[in-house]
């Protein structure tokens, strides 16, 4: 069983470092845009990126995926950040959580 889990994590952590996702300050707050992403990436880039950022950020995902509106709150609820909105952007959403 751990044989078949190896590759799995070794293959996304390879998809994280190979594709081009940014991840910008600005000013108080990070920026993650996820745009052009398909479950389960925006997750998983937000999963990661929230654990680099200093307790009290505010972070905010974009993400153009309209099942990522409800899977990237709930993981990031699930490892006890906040979520403090998901707004309709128009062609995208904006999702804003803080860091615990």
């Amino acid at each position: 069983m751990c044989a078949k889990i190896a590759p799995i994590r070794a293959y996304l952590k390879y998809a994280y470092g190979l594709w081009f996702v940014k991840v910008v300050k600005d000013k108080d707050r990070y920026v993650l845009d996820a745009r052009g992403y398909a479950c389960p990436y925006p997750q998983i880039f937000a999963i990661k990126t929230i654990k680099e950022v200093e307790p009290g950020s505010i972070m905010e995902i974009l993400v153009d995926n309209p099942a990522s509106c409800d899977n990237v709150p709930a993981a990031i609820k699930k490892l006890g950040h906040d979520v403090l909105g998901v707004k309709d952007e128009g062609g995208y959403w904006r999702i804003v959580v803080k860091k615990r």
